[in-house]
């Protein structure tokens, strides 16, 4: 069984605006301090998005360390077909295997493919990392 050493989560209290097909950067975790060796972040979350004018699909991607190593998680982008103007929930679960004991935070990007107009990450989405052993 895996021992839990750190958690954060973090939800958004106001919308952000998706500029067109701009990767987005929504919200993101604090620092989470990993024990000694390595160890596993479980990381999950829910995007909630108003699609923008003429959008075919949104990306969820998730960093970690953006301001430094700026590791996206997911490297086959997950791409979820959508219809301009509704609003849509993505949940998101990736684990990132941390090769040492440092320190790491976690941001969410969300971006429109195709979208000739803004759409929204609406308040209340959410991302939450927990730090496990490896």
């Amino acid at each position: 069984m895996s021992q839990t050493f750190s958690t954060d989560a973090q939800m958004s209290t106001t919308a952000t605006s998706l500029v067109t097909t701009t990767n987005t950067a929504i919200i993101q975790t604090n620092f989470l301090r990993g024990p000694f060796l390595n160890c596993k972040v479980c990381v999950r979350g829910v995007a909630l998005i108003t699609i923008g004018t003429g959008a075919t699909s949104v990306q969820v991607k998730v960093s970690r360390n953006p301001s430094a190593e700026n590791l996206i998680l997911n490297p086959v982008v997950q791409s979820f077909t959508v219809t301009a103007g509704n609003t849509i929930a993505i949940p998101f679960f990736f684990t990132d295997q941390v090769p040492d004991g440092r320190d790491c935070q976690y941001l969410l990007f969300i971006q429109q493919v195709a979208a000739t107009g803004n759409g929204s990450a609406l308040a209340g989405t959410y991302i939450e990392a927990q730090v496990i052993s490896g």
